[in-house]
């Protein structure tokens, strides 16, 4: 076992981090991890709202489309958090406790599990995407452009899930440089992809909605090419020797009891929103609502990208506070996170409240579309402080290997309140999509309650990885 810290990627030496920290390191280490990870996210939205744009010249139909197919392929990136959630943890925690080889091993067995579940998630969403477009309510000409649209992309994940398992595996380094340059090649060829494809500028056939899943496939390609190079220089380059890639019970069954409750989590967000769609294509609004729904989370993600920035610093520096045996200094380092990115995250909600109608109508051009979408942006404004607390010292649970008790947290938000609360608000006491918004911000509000309780008790000190 090998003892060398990987110093040039972590925000903290392990060493100092076992001792008192001061609040200026406290706050430089959560800035040295969030910065890369905040602007990785912030190209994530740039990216789809590009991608929105390009689609809304399609018209309404293609926009319905490409929303339901985004929520079936966030099922399969909640799938991938079985893995790369337990990398994180794990890696993080062997950093902080200087076993590099254990980080080597632990990151090899995830890829190769990334891989097996890409091509079992890709061959499921195949088989049932009939019914899946049925059972979402969602017919006519929206429903063959959505199957259009993810016989293209679904290919992608495979390459897909192995990239974002190495990704993990950097942060939980607390290297979240590279994951940044790396979606900034993607994001170039995704947006070039659907210039060329999708629209049919040079010289390219206009292929339409097809050309935008294939040119989301193609930067999931140059993402996991660019990862496998990454690896290859890094301390951890030992992840891609054989004997480290092949899989074994007792490893991987140690990163799937850590990823597997928050890939539920992850899953239960997903499945309510597929079903909080369904509710909505029912509402007098109908498709239009369905339509405004990826407006408003693309427009809100300007606030939630920075949260899921934070959120990897407070993972990465909880896991490896743990690992160097200072459960103080893991508290200390998850409430310096949230308090920045909740200052952040709020910040952004002012900005999308304020702009709600021109965000929208960058994607848009049906009136009707955009007034939804800006009431959406506007109500669920009053819940964003709320949604980054609830993201961030989420992220320090998960980091800590902590994933089962935000799991029941989530259960209860998204499908003991935001469902039921949405199917009165919306249909029963017939307010239509804002009565949809207003169940979505309070259940939010509600989940970031929950996470602060969570992380006040300090039961995730204790967690096994």
């Amino acid at each position: 076992m090998s003892s060398t810290p990987a110093r040039a990627h972590v925000a903290i030496a392990p060493q100092l981090l076992a001792g008192p920290l001061t609040t200026a390191q406290a706050h430089r280490a959560v800035w040295r991890i969030a910065w890369p990870s905040v602007l990785t996210f912030g190209l994530m939205t740039t990216n789809s709202i590009v991608d929105r744009v390009f689609v809304g010249s399609l018209g309404s139909n293609a926009l319905a489309a490409v929303g339901v197919g985004g929520q079936v392929m966030f099922v399969m990136v909640s799938l991938a958090m079985a893995i790369t959630v337990g990398t994180t943890a794990l890696v993080a925690r062997f950093t902080g406790a200087q076993s590099i080889a254990d980080a080597e091993r632990a990151a090899g067995q995830s890829i190769a599990m990334g891989a097996i579940v890409g091509v079992a998630c890709a061959a499921g969403i195949f088989l049932v995407m009939g019914p899946l477009m049925q059972a979402m309510g969602v017919s006519g000409p929206a429903a063959g452009l959505c199957k259009a649209f993810l016989t293209y992309t679904l290919p992608g994940m495979v390459p897909g899930n192995i990239g974002a398992v190495v990704g993990s595996a950097f942060r939980g380094l607390g290297d979240t440089r590279t994951p940044l340059k790396v979606m900034l090649a993607a994001n170039a060829v995704h947006i070039l992809g659907d210039w060329t494809l999708m629209l049919g500028h040079w010289g390219a056939p206009r292929m339409g909605l097809p050309g935008g899943g294939l040119a989301m496939a193609l930067s999931m390609v140059v993402s996991m090419g660019l990862f496998m190079v990454m690896l290859r220089r890094s301390p951890i380059r030992g992840s891609l020797k054989f004997e480290n890639l092949m899989p074994t019970v007792s490893w991987s069954w140690r990163i799937l009891r850590i990823g597997i409750p928050a890939a539920i989590s992850a899953l239960l967000r997903t499945t309510s929103m597929l079903g909080f769609t369904g509710i909505l294509s029912r509402t007098p609004e109908g498709m239009a609502a369905v339509a405004a729904l990826p407006i408003g989370l693309t427009a809100e993600s300007i606030a939630f990208m920075p949260g899921l920035g934070y959120s990897i610093a407070a993972s990465a520096l909880v896991g490896q506070a743990l690992g160097a045996k200072s459960p103080t200094n893991a508290e200390r380092l998850g409430w310096f996170a949230a308090y920045q990115g909740v200052a952040v995250v709020s910040a952004m909600g002012v900005v999308f409240y304020v702009l709600a109608e021109p965000f929208a109508r960058m994607i848009s051009n049906d009136a009707a579309v955009v007034a939804i979408a800006a009431r959406y942006l506007r109500i669920m404004a009053i819940s964003e402080p709320m949604l980054g607390f609830g993201m961030i010292l989420t992220g320090g649970l998960q980091g800590a290997g902590d994933t089962i008790r935000p799991t029941v947290a989530t259960a209860v938000s998204f499908w003991v309140f935001r469902l039921p609360l949405t199917y009165v608000l919306a249909l029963g006491l017939g307010h239509g999509a804002t009565g949809a918004w207003i169940a979505m911000s309070a259940t939010t509000a509600l989940g970031g309650i929950l996470a602060i309780a969570l992380f006040r008790d300090r039961k995730w000190q204790k967690a096994r990885v």
